[in-house]
Formats: C-alpha cells, structure tokens, sequence
C-alpha cells in the first residue's frame, strides 16, 4: 500500500515539474505578445494622443498585465520622481533590471527592450515611431522562436516529466 502511495507520489513530483518547465516556455510566449501589444498602445499614445512619457507609461502599467504591468509603473514612477534618475532611458533601464527576475523573457529578448530605453524621449515623436516599429518587429521574431521553442520543447518536458517519474519508479521497486 505504502509503495503504491510512495510510486503514485513520485510521478506525481516528476510530472509537476514537467509542467512547471513547459509554463515557462509558454510564458516568454505570453510575455513577448503583451510586450509587443504595449509597445503599440506606447506608439499610439505618443503619435496621436501627444502623451509625455511618464503618463504613457502609468497608462500601460494600469492596462497591461503583471509582471510588465509592475515594470511600466515603476519606469513611471522613477520619472515623475526623479530620485536619481535623470531620462526615460535610465528609468526604462532601472525598471527593467529591477523586474526582469519576474520575467520570463531571455536575455536576447532584454536586450531589444534595453536598446529600446537609449532612444526612448530623446528624439522627436517620429524618430520615437520609428524605434518603436523597429522593436516591435524585431520582438516578433523573437516571438516566433519562443513559439518554436515552446511547441518542441514544452512538449518534451511535459513528456519528459512522465516518464522520468516513471523510470524512478521502476528503478527503485
């Protein structure tokens, strides 16, 4: 009975963790489409609406969902504080690096959005669209490899989980 209990629990780790390692390819997925969706509404806010960049990013932080929700509020919070931060570039930066442990986005990914915060209210609105479309564009791409990653690699880790719970099993009775 105790074995059965005991076996029963093992798998039960070992596909929980298979779960666990799919969700966060799924994530960056999710993670990358809503940044994507927030680098739009930031372009329409700053081309049509004539909205300073501390207000766009509060609106975005009260639309978007967390953990980017938490990285747009505190950007502008650090701008219309100014405690220590000079442009929209270092608050960009700043939010980022505080943020992107809740993050499920990969370093490549970051740097898109890094490179993003050095022309962010330092040119003219056109310029600013310019860098947006060119971010958003190259954050699709990323998009599709993470969908990639996660159609090949979160299966297998869901799979994976199984059956290693499954092997241990075996191997210990």
């Amino acid at each position: 009975m105790f074995k059965i209990m005991g076996a029963a629990m093992i798998i039960a780790a070992a596909t929980a963790i298979g779960w666990v390692q799919s969700s966060s390819y799924a994530s960056r997925v999710r993670q990358i489409r809503q940044m994507i969706h927030a680098l739009e509404r930031l372009e329409t806010s700053i081309m049509y609406g004539y909205t300073p960049l501390d207000e766009a990013f509060r609106d975005l932080s009260h639309q978007a969902a967390a953990p980017l929700k938490q990285v747009f509020g505190y950007a502008s919070d650090l701008m219309q504080s100014r405690a220590g931060v000079t442009t929209a570039k270092d608050a960009w930066e700043k939010a980022l690096h505080v943020y992107k442990g809740r993050l499920s986005m990969k370093d490549q990914d970051l740097r898109i959005l890094y490179e993003l915060g050095a022309s962010l209210g330092v040119s003219d609105r056109e310029d600013q669209r310019n860098h947006l479309r060119h971010a958003v564009k190259r954050l699709e791409q990323e998009e599709s490899a993470a969908r990639d990653d996660y159609l090949q690699f979160g299966r297998m880790s869901k799979s994976l989980g199984v059956l290693s719970g499954i092997m241990l099993v075996i191997l210990m009775y």
